[in-house]
């Protein structure tokens, strides 16, 4: 199956075309390799909230079937047998009868009992859509957030092995300089510290990004490949990052303007005052008449000479002049929803606002700090290399050194989560605006190995 979204030519999804790839698990795989569009295509396949929200849509086209049910025709048939004593008849006064009945009957017009609730069923089914669409995109940015959450530890552990291969340099380093007696026993053993540390960050690198694995495993709804799949990821080097950052979206009037025009919980909501308006008029057909056509034919197989075959044709008229003030009760529950679901709108449209606002900014503070952390990982590296050569040339010390390991190390850091962090804060973005994928039934596609 394609996927397909409804997006703005200023949104860029973020599948990382046209950048050099690589596959990597946490274990050993020889599985497919997976992008980011394979586990959303996966996702709307078996995650069990898709599923649910399209059963939701069935069940609205089965309401939608009973409601137009009342303005089609009643056809029923009966047959009887039994024995009949009728006092005085004559020739026959008492015989075995065997009689059957074929009736018909149509709703002509109840003043809009049958319409509402017919119109309403309607509208019930495209909030059913509405709300499957609605699930799509908060799938959408779920996979995708879990998806560079796996990018990210991965990226983390990198930096965890660059640690423990510069730490183990100067941990040798160090022992060498305590041999050749231009350095103290301390220095040894603070290397050995930094680098058992280091070693100790590495593991639980390697252990959170099981856990993000497992995460993205629970959002897509199944374990591709058994496991055995390898994930599709950007090979660059960290200062490459800044060169493939995603732009920026034009403007928050334009993104508020994209939202109001797609996003499903608005769409929906719409769709139940529509509902809500055509149940108060369901309703208040109550308080008139219904006007309706019968037919019924009866047929006979006895000796009794008064039950002869007959039928029927005519027009009536029922018109419930007091129902005990159900009629109003129900007009009364019918403009009390009605209201309910206007002020939900207004409390949807508010939502919206604020999401749109709130994403919109911290996409900006994201890619902000994506330049400053690039920036201060530039200057990480060069006190780096002033302080190595200072503790080589003896004008520094051990302390001096570690505080520039431990800069670079968290200037590492803060550049990966900063790159990924603005990655999902568009697809974030991208779900407050309304961005969903089609979600026709998806075609069964097997996953090669």
């Amino acid at each position: 199956m394609r996927l397909t979204l409804k997006a703005l030519s200023f949104i860029i999804i973020l599948c990382s075309t046209g950048m050099p790839k690589n596959g990597y698990s946490t274990e050993p795989a020889s599985g497919p390799i997976l992008g980011l569009e394979d586990f959303i295509e996966i996702a709307l396949r078996n995650n069990p909230a898709v599923a649910i929200a399209r059963s939701q849509v069935l069940a609205s086209e089965g309401r939608k079937t009973q409601a137009v049910s009342g303005y089609l025709p009643r056809l029923t048939a009966k047959g009887e047998a039994g024995r009949i004593h009728i006092n005085d008849l004559t020739p026959v006064d008492e015989a075995g009868v065997m009689s059957g009945n074929l009736s018909a009957n149509q709703l002509i017009y109840d003043f809009g009992n049958t319409t509402g609730a017919i119109s309403a069923s309607v509208y019930n089914i495209e909030a059913a859509r509405a709300q499957l669409n609605s699930v799509g995109s908060d799938l959408i940015y779920q996979v995708k957030a879990a998806y560079y959450s796996v990018l990210e530890k991965h990226h983390l552990i990198m930096v965890a092995n660059e640690q423990v291969k510069s730490y183990q340099m100067h941990y040798d380093r160090a022992k060498e300089y305590f041999k050749a007696g231009v350095k103290s026993k301390i220095d040894v053993t603070n290397a050995q510290v930094e680098l058992t540390d280091a070693k100790l960050q590495l593991l639980q690198s390697r252990f959170a990004l099981k856990s993000a694995k497992v995460a993205l495993e629970k959002v897509v709804g199944t374990n591709p490949g058994e496991g055995t799949y390898l994930i599709q990821e950007q090979d660059l080097d960290l200062k490459q990052f800044i060169n493939f950052l995603a732009p920026m979206p034009v403007s928050r009037e334009e993104l508020l303007q994209t939202a109001t025009l797609q996003r499903p919980d608005l769409q929906q909501a719409q769709k139940a005052i529509n509902s809500a308006e055509s149940l108060l008029t369901a309703a208040q057909g109550g308080f008139w008449p219904t006007l309706g056509a019968t037919a019924s034919y009866d047929t006979y197989n006895t000796d009794l000479p008064t039950l002869q075959d007959q039928w029927q044709i005519g027009i009536a008229l029922d018109w419930e002049f007091f129902s005990g003030f159900r009629t109003q009760g129900e007009v009364a529950e019918a403009k009390s929803s009605l209201r309910s679901y206007k002020a939900q709108m207004r409390d949807i449209e508010l939502t919206v606002t604020q999401e749109v606002t709130n994403n919109f900014l911290l996409a900006e503070e994201q890619r902000e700090s994506v330049f400053l952390a690039n920036e201060i990982l530039t200057l990480a590296e060069e006190n780096l290399d002033l302080a190595d050569q200072r503790y080589k040339t003896g004008l520094g010390d051990m302390i001096e050194f570690n505080d520039a390991q431990l800069r670079i190390a968290k200037a590492r850091s803060n550049l990966v989560t900063a790159y990924y962090g603005y990655n999902t804060a568009l697809a974030s973005l991208e779900k407050a605006i309304g961005i969903y994928p089609d979600m026709n039934e998806p075609e069964t596609k097997e996953i090669q190995k």
